[in-house]
């Protein structure tokens, strides 16, 4: 596997986690040294659900899937990736086994830094530990915040908060609306809040007609980001 060879980029990517941000660039850097560069067909793993001892990586090129397996063979779709965006961090910490799987939707690249660098490298930098501590902390308060909507909140409503969701991380917020490009079906946001596809269709019909979002070109388009978020609180079925 070859090593980084852009390192600056790399860092700059490695820079949009949250914890990141806080940690000297001497550190990153260090961390960055150990990387090297994978390639990944479509539809190959990069991590298994239950893989031990990997690492933190990176999204240069290509499309990225995280999902969480069912021995039916279905999946609940949790995020798609795309390139600077980078998964991994909930196993840095203690080893534990990964919740999910990652596969390539499209032939990607993707930066590799080992567990045993990250935590190599935090013996020198403390810090990483603290920040990702604090990370982690927040993500665990996100995904009972997530539970709490998988259990109370109707379908239409948790279809629009992952919308939200999407459109805010993809970078897909223009003043007061918003649009996601993606390649996503409908299949797959029903794997994204626990329906069918006949529930989420019913539902992007109804809110075209409502004026709410607009299905155009294979983007999404939200008029007012205000409407949706009211969509997310609401109770309604």
């Amino acid at each position: 596997m070859p090593p980084v060879n852009d390192p600056e980029k790399a860092k700059s990517s490695l820079k949009k986690l949250r914890w990141a941000k806080k940690v000297s660039d001497q550190a990153l850097d260090r961390m960055l040294a150990d990387g090297k560069v994978r390639s990944f067909a479509k539809n190959s793993f990069i991590l298994r659900y239950r893989d031990r001892d990997r690492g933190l990586f990176g999204l240069l090129t290509g499309r990225v899937r995280l999902s969480i397996p069912a021995e039916s063979g279905d999946e609940f779709i949790l995020w798609d990736l795309t390139n600077g965006l980078w998964f991994g961090t909930t196993t840095l910490i203690d080893n534990t086994p990964t919740s999910y799987d990652a596969r390539a939707l499209v032939d990607s690249e993707i930066i590799e830094i080992p567990r045993s660098s990250v935590t190599k490298v935090a013996e020198t930098f403390p810090e990483i530990y603290k920040y990702l501590f604090a990370d982690q902390a927040l993500y665990t308060r996100m995904m009972y915040g997530w539970i709490s909507s998988m259990l109370f909140h109707p379908l239409k409503s948790r279809l629009a908060f992952r919308l939200l969701v999407l459109i805010e991380v993809l970078g897909g917020r223009e003043g007061s609306s918003g649009r996601l490009e993606t390649p996503m079906s409908q299949s797959d946001f029903a794997k994204m809040i626990n329906g069918s596809r006949q529930q989420v269709n019913k539902v992007f019909r109804q809110w075209d007609d409502e004026g709410i979002v607009h299905f155009v070109n294979g983007q999404y388009h939200v008029p007012s980001i205000e409407r949706l978020v009211l969509e997310a609180r609401s109770t309604d079925p």
